[in-house]
Order: structure tokens, then C-alpha cells, then sequence
């Protein structure tokens, strides 16, 4: 099969400011989509009411030991 390039490259040079660019704008991508995560699980009032539930009885000390929990559901 022919391609191309006569051999194939395996490294790619890029300008520095190039892929700093980048991750900048991958980290600003990340943060924006935890953002909207964060926004979606508040605004579920069904997810919100178990988040309660499970940490009042977390604080009560009414959680289940996790093996029970394996015995029972696996």
C-alpha cells in the first residue's frame, strides 16, 4: 500500500506555546463540565433527597458494613 510519505513519522513537533495553549484550554473545558455537573446534581431534587438521606444516616451512624452489603448483593 502506498501512502503518502515516503516513511512514517512517529513524533510530531509542535511550538511550545502551541500545546500550552492547549492544555489551557483542556483545562478550561474540564472545569466548565464540572461546573454543569455540579449545577445538574443540584437542581435534581430527587438525587439531592437520597445525598441527604444517605449523609444523615451516615452522620447517624446507621450504615450498613460493606460486606454485609457484598453477602447480600453479589
Amino acid at each position: 500500500m502506498k501512502t503518502a510519505f515516503k516513511e512514517i513519522i512517529e513524533t510530531i513537533n509542535l511550538p511550545r506555546k502551541s500545546v500550552e495553549q492547549l492544555f489551557e484550554t483542556i483545562n478550561i473545558f474540564e472545569s466548565a463540565q464540572n461546573e454543569i455537573e455540579d449545577f445538574l446534581i443540584v437542581n435534581n431534587k430527587s438525587l439531592m433527597n437520597k445525598i441527604r438521606k444517605a449523609r444523615k444516616e451516615h452522620l447517624e451512624n446507621k450504615t450498613k458494613d460493606f460486606r454485609h452489603l457484598v453477602k447480600k448483593y453479589v
